[in-house]
């Protein structure tokens, strides 16, 4: 009734091999859903640097125009200044959108103010900034939302009990979110 399968050595080597085949099959698929994540990420990052490039030169254009109209908050127009409307050059996602955050409180005052001047308030280029720049924020928050979509999987994804030791060995570093309104 049972049939003795005999199983050569040429046979075994053919199933080691196999078995090898599959394993690096999943280590590549696990390795390629990763790069995946941390690519999307990269590229939504691009995006949002962008993004905060466009939001600086309209604070700046805003600067300007207050400055223009004698609007009385010298001290606000200078920090503002000083923060290079909110852009930081650098590598570090983490300074950049520091940088932005840290101006966001600002603008809100600067706008405010402008709302309270009528002169201001009536000027077409000013109301025209106004719009582009509340366009440019809902895009860098609606963007900044994906990103840390992207961030959290990949984050997932590389603490995946079963793929956990490949990453640790490839040195797949957990990446950090970013918080910009």
């Amino acid at each position: 009734m049972f049939y003795m399968i005999e199983i050569k050595e040429n046979d075994m080597l053919y199933i080691i091999l196999g078995i090898i085949m599959v394993f690096l099959a999943w280590m590549q698929a696990a390795y390629g859903k990763m790069q995946k994540y941390k690519n999307e990420a990269r590229t939504l990052w691009i995006r949002i640097d962008s993004l905060l490039q466009t939001r600086s030169q309209y604070i700046l254009q805003l600067l300007e125009l207050a400055d223009d109209y004698g609007l009385k908050a010298a001290e606000l127009l200078s920090e503002l200044f000083d923060l290079g409307g909110g852009y930081c050059k650098s590598d570090d996602r983490e300074v950049t959108s520091a940088q932005a955050e840290a101006a966001t409180p600002l603008i809100d005052k600067l706008l405010l103010l402008a709302d309270d001047s009528v002169d201001m308030k009536e000027d077409s280029s000013y109301l025209e900034l106004k719009n582009e720049l509340k366009d440019v924020e809902e895009e860098i928050e609606l963007q900044s939302e994906k990103y840390n979509q992207f961030i959290d999987l990949y984050n997932r994804h590389i603490e995946t009990p079963s793929l956990r030791i490949q990453f640790s060995i490839l040195g797949a570093p957990h990446l950090k979110g970013i918080h910009i309104r």
